[in-house]
């Protein structure tokens, strides 16, 4: 018999190259993952299902590959050459689908808008749309790993070796890419200059795998020749290794799913910080995976190990999150953490280990499969197909079954507990199967995974969600409900005022997202009341972003609308409006006229075909992952396709977390795509952009107080402090020339470039100088300069009511001033005294005396059910009747207030009420009692001066 000769091996330089090849090729399919997912969110939406169909999509497309070289592989003889192929191809319809998808998403919305209403049908065309433009990019990425394995595994015993290294240095190159892009790329080059960065790292390597291609050319070696040209079945055991596998995949997809849920309570979830968590877990199993072929170099035979590598995946999962708070070495009782080191800290605290375990556990599973299997590539493509379906199924069960029925503490807890299935999978009975009853590894691996099961810590999650709201559980909120749901971990927090609701508070993955609050409830029902008064006769609305339902109580409450469509990313949030609205008939969702949407807002203004006459939201701020799409000029241009001629967009511009820059950036795009723009100021840094499309004209004056005159806007209206019609023009800030002198060459935000928002300064210098910038747009002084001149005002309000408004921006002032930007001292009484002394209204005297309209309803209410008069009821009925000007009675109740102990100086507001009664011999002799002249601050003698310039009084100073 002849002797069958093996080709010439390549040198140790010729492999060196393909692993860095290969690490090059890691980065670039991460860099076009990301962008692939982003560029999907833009057509398909960013809701937690259409992300899961597009992702599960992809995962299928990598097994197809995974499968198809398990089948063909031992056909392809040259490898490399073939591997360079796959890379080409990657790199072309990489580069096509970051150009092509902008372009698709007009073709691809109108596909799906028949199946708007119909979530099954709707889900499963996404499915197959996404996996259509997946699936050549995709399947080539799922064929590189055996095929490279194939060609470095070419002896005997080196098949371990060589996966763990390629599989190693591919994922760290992952981790490269999703640093890279994030990081370096996206910001200057935008999205199609980052895909064509990825498709130029896909040609690299390309050209380095083909300089070297022919050195790989593979020949039948004797381990192929002793093969059956078909391949044979499967044994038992390589069935119990692959079904292992999955289940490794899954549990370990599930538990990132978990993990990144338990971070976002404690970091916000930006983009930067979604990477930063990718990066360490692909840092960790790339790590692994390295190591593992140092380790079978050694070990020669991953049988062995392989199920105690499952234990240890899973007991260093518990352990990291028994550990976890120790272990991080900081405190986790502050508010949600910007800073990109400390999310690097918990995540290296609470993934790193397992991932790094996981990489192992991947490599030695692959290497004991193929020494049941004989063949390098069937074998590398089997486990990785079982490995990625796995991966696929991980984070659907997670999210959309495991979370929202157990909680993030109890799917933890069993996805951890899971391990000890692949575990009993690649265990048997005899050598080299390890033994639990023989096997001293197995049995230490056994002891620690069954340690950290029975030591964990249940109920620990409950102090865990308790700190990711602990700012206003410190501010007397306290938490009425929580719900670990598919699209979030969301809680609802209640402020109390003599044991009645007050305000809720809706926090969503450990950040503020919505409130009824006094500020809040003001510019989110503003959104609504605005185009309201300003429209001549809406009929229809749309509300991106549901919230705590301010913006929808406020459009439900006017009837001429007939059609009010609410659209929302969570069905949680919306059904969490039960909570805000436990009363029969308050719930703006149980009106007729709603129809609730469980979608993203970008998607169904794509999607769908009607037409608004009203269109608003207030999405998260930008800088959440995923948000800015819901900020770009594209996305503006889609609202204004949606309107009516003549309907108006207003938008929430949230500035409090914005630099200038960034809110330029914004405000450019909006200014861009409506002709007709203008800024104007809701509450503090809640400012509201205004665009109309083809405007009309304003209403006749005669008929622009209606909202004020009707049962059921007049009072919601002034409960927010807009008393009067001709208010609402002092809220004007910017139009015209002014706004464009304002934005100057700043670039807009567009789809392309999402990293023109640089994102909030973390130095307190740098926030200080960013709110004086702020501030400085916010003098109502200067608005009412630019406002005489307004051409947007003109068009928005009557004549009348316009010039009327110029009279209410030295109210305006004040609540910019010492309501926004809480000026000390409170009480302001200067400004209490221009309200009462120069106007009709109310509500802002409350409003500036630490009062307000519930507060008021809940006092009346207590006392008229029996409650006892105390200090703080004395003290809100002496804020109303100064409010409604009867200062006689109003220091009658302060002064009781006083004697019944309330926690506050009273003196200066008595004071200053003794003189509005005109009774200043009076205030005279309290002043002389309350301020003696030694202890006298400098703060109490400048007030005294006041009241002397004012009312003629006689200073005890």
């Amino acid at each position: 018999m002849p002797a069958v000769t093996l080709p010439p091996l390549a040198s140790r330089r010729d492999r060196l190259v393909l692993v860095a090849v290969f690490l090059v090729s890691g980065a670039s399919a991460l860099i076009f993952e990301t962008l692939w997912f982003h560029l999907a969110g833009l057509t398909f939406g960013v809701g937690i299902y259409a992300s899961a169909l597009v992702l599960s999509s992809f995962m299928g497309g990598l097994a197809l590959g995974n499968a198809l070289i398990s089948r063909f592989g031992r056909d392809v003889l040259d490898p490399v050459r073939f591997y360079a192929a796959m890379e080409l191809l990657v790199g072309v319809w990489g580069a096509l689908l970051v150009l092509c998808f902008p372009m698709l998403s007009v073709w691809l919305g109108a596909m799906l808008h028949p199946a708007l209403d119909s979530p099954a049908l709707l889900n499963t065309l996404r499915f197959s749309f996404s996996f259509l433009l997946f699936l050549l990019p995709a399947t080539a990425m799922g064929v590189t790993l055996p095929l490279l394995v194939k060609a470095l595994a070419r002896r005997p015993g080196e098949f371990g070796t060589a996966l763990g290294r390629l599989y190693g240095v591919n994922t760290l190159g992952a981790c490269l890419g999703a640093l890279l892009g994030e990081v370096v790329l996206i910001g200057p080059l935008g999205l199609v200059g980052t895909g064509l960065v990825a498709a130029g790292l896909n040609i690299l390597a390309a050209i380095g795998a083909l300089a070297i291609a022919r050195r790989f050319r593979d020949e039948p070696d004797r381990q192929d020749a002793l093969a059956n040209s078909a391949a044979a079945p499967l044994t038992r055991r390589a069935k119990r290794l692959l079904a292992a596998g999955f289940l490794a995949g899954g549990a370990f997809l599930a538990l990132e799913v978990v993990w990144t849920r338990f971070l976002q309570l404690f970091v916000r979830s930006t983009s930067l910080a979604f990477a930063v968590m990718l990066a360490v877990i692909l840092a960790g199993i790339g790590l692994g995976g390295m190591f593992a072929g140092w380790w079978l170099r050694r070990e020669a035979d991953g049988r062995r190990i392989t199920a105690s590598l499952a234990l240890l995946v899973g007991a260093a999962a518990l352990a990291s999150f028994r550990l976890f708070e120790a272990a991080s070495g900081v405190s986790i009782d502050g508010y949600q953490s910007l800073d990109w080191r400390y999310v690097t800290l918990l995540s290296l605290t609470l993934m790193f280990p397992a991932a790094f375990v996981s990489g192992l556990l991947f490599t030695t599973l692959a290497e004991a499969f193929h020494r049941e299997v004989g063949d390098r590539a069937r074998s590398a493509g089997l486990v990785a197909m079982a490995n990625t379906l796995g991966a696929m199924a991980g984070p659907l069960v997670a999210g959309f079954v495991l979370i929202p029925a157990m909680g993030m503490e109890k799917s933890l807890f069993a996805l951890c507990a899971l391990y000890l299935l692949p575990a009993l999978l690649c265990a048997g009975p005899t050598p080299p199967w390890p033994s639990f009853r023989t096997n001293r590894f197995l049995q230490g691996a056994t002891v620690a995974f069954a340690l950290f099961l029975a030591l964990f810590p249940f109920g620990a999650m409950r102090g865990y969600l308790n700190r990711a709201c602990l700012d206003f559980l410190k501010d007397g909120e306290s938490l009425v409900a929580t719900v670990e749901g598919v699209a979030g971990t969301l809680q609802y927090l209640r402020k109390d005022y003599l044991g009645q609701p007050l305000y809720y508070r809706l926090v969503t993955d450990g950040y503020s997202m919505s409130s009824t609050d006094r500020g809040a409830r003001r510019y989110m029902k503003l959104f609504a009341y605005f185009p309201e008064a300003v429209l001549p006769n809406p009929k229809s609305a749309l509300l991106i972003c549901f919230g705590t339902g301010s913006t929808a109580s406020a459009l439900v409450e006017d009837k001429r609308l007939e059609r009010i469509d609410v659209v929302d990313i969570s069905r949680d949030v919306l059904a969490g409006s039960k909570v805000v609205y436990p009363q029969p008939g308050t719930n703006p969702l149980d009106d007729p006229r709603v129809s609730a949407h469980v979608e993203d807002g970008r998607f169904f203004l794509l999607a769908t075909r009607k037409k608004f006459d009203i269109i608003t939201a207030e999405p998260p701020p930008p800088m959440m992952a995923g948000v800015v799409n819901l900020y770009s000029r594209e996305y503006f241009a889609l609202m204004r396709d949606r309107l009516n001629d003549g309907g108006m967009v207003t938008y929430w511009l949230p500035v409090f977390e914005l630099s200038p820059g960034d809110a330029k950036a914004i405000l450019k795009a909006f200014a861009d795509v409506f002709e007709h723009t203008s800024l104007w100021t809701g509450d503090n840094f809640n400012w509201m952009m205004v665009g109309v499309k083809k405007p009309k004209g304003p209403v006749p004056a005669v008929d622009f107080s209606r909202l004020w005159q009707d049962p059921v806007t007049g009072p919601g209206l002034r409960q927010i402090a807009l008393e009067e019609p001709a208010q609402l023009g002092a809220l004007f800030m910017l139009d015209g020339q002014a706004l464009t002198d304002y934005l100057g060459d700043t670039r807009p935000l567009t789809d392309n470039y999402p990293k023109r928002l640089t994102g909030y300064p973390e130095t307190p210098q740098a926030q200080q100088r960013d709110v004086a910038v702020h501030n400085a747009l916010m003098d109502a002084m200067a608005s009412k300069e630019r406002f005489a001149h307004s051409a947007e005002a003109a068009l928005l309000l009557p004549q009348p009511v316009k010039a009327e408004a110029e009279a209410w921006f030295e109210t305006q002032q004040i609540i910019n001033t010492f309501l926004n930007n809480m000026i000390p001292p409170p009480p302001p009484l200067p400004a209490v005294n221009y309200v009462l002394s120069g106007t009709d209204l109310q509500v802002l005297p409350l409003w500036l005396m630490k009062s307000d309209p519930k507060k008021v309803e809940i006092v009346g209410k207590a006392l008229a059910a029996g409650m006892s008069p105390s200090a703080e009821t004395e003290f809100q009925l002496g804020v109303k009747a100064l409010a409604e000007r009867n200062y006689l009675l109003a220091e009658a109740k302060l002064k009781r207030a006083q004697e019944l102990g309330y926690p506050s100086n009273l003196a200066p507001a008595r004071v200053y009420v003794l003189c509005m009664a005109g009774l200043i011999s009076q205030a005279e002799d309290l002043a002389r009692v309350a301020f003696k002249g030694a202890q006298a601050s400098a703060g109490a003698k400048t007030y005294m001066e006041w009241l002397a310039r004012t009312f003629g009084f006689t200073s005890p100073f």
